[in-house]
């Protein structure tokens, strides 16, 4: 995990039993995201469903704020990861077929978290302004715009990367959390 969600841990899981401790809770997290909704989510439900004391849970994580920001850390890791494999893959694919790859990724990123608990973003919100934590998708647009200068062979400056990169991911958020189908 990057370190402003390590500082956000009480205790770094260092031992393998408490590495799949912190993976469980975070899992069951999700699965309490998707399947129940954000309002579902407390330190005690989670508790309760992850088969875990409250306890353990506190030993971890201060509160359901740092377990989600855990999570969405979490995420972004696969989310770059996944892109990065679009990137280096040798295949023959098009320009269109790689950023079209890269857009259904981000896009499913976005679909994770169609209906959040209006007070729970807002503390995210307001806790990563706080921290100045960086955007989930700069990785995703980075890499659309990497595809299209490689493949054009064109040198886009930092207002057309800019605009770019916000006009493509504000619209992939809107259709995501307006429950439109993948791409």
């Amino acid at each position: 995990m990057d370190t402003y969600v390590d500082d956000l841990i009480r205790k770094k899981p260092n031992q393998s039993r408490a590495r799949r401790t912190v993976e469980t809770l975070l899992k069951t997290t999700a699965h309490i995201l998707v399947s129940e909704g954000s309002e579902r989510l407390t330190t005690n439900y989670l508790a309760e469903k992850s088969g875990y004391s409250i306890g353990t849970v506190y030993q971890y994580f201060p509160n359901r704020e740092a377990i989600v920001l855990a999570l969405i850390d979490r995420q972004r890791e696969h989310l770059q990861l996944r892109i990065q494999q679009v990137l280096e893959s040798e295949s023959d694919s098009t320009l269109e077929e790689k950023v079209r790859c890269v857009v259904r990724i981000l896009h499913h990123s976005f679909s994770v978290h169609r209906q959040p608990q209006p007070r729970l973003v807002q503390a995210l919100i307001r806790l990563a302004s706080a921290r100045g934590l960086p955007s989930p998708s700069d990785t995703a647009a980075g890499a659309i715009i990497a595809i299209w200068e490689s493949e054009q062979g064109v040198q886009l400056n930092e207002s057309e990367k800019f605009v770019l990169a916000a006009g493509l991911l504000e619209v992939l958020r809107r259709a995501a959390l307006q429950g439109f189908a993948p791409l």
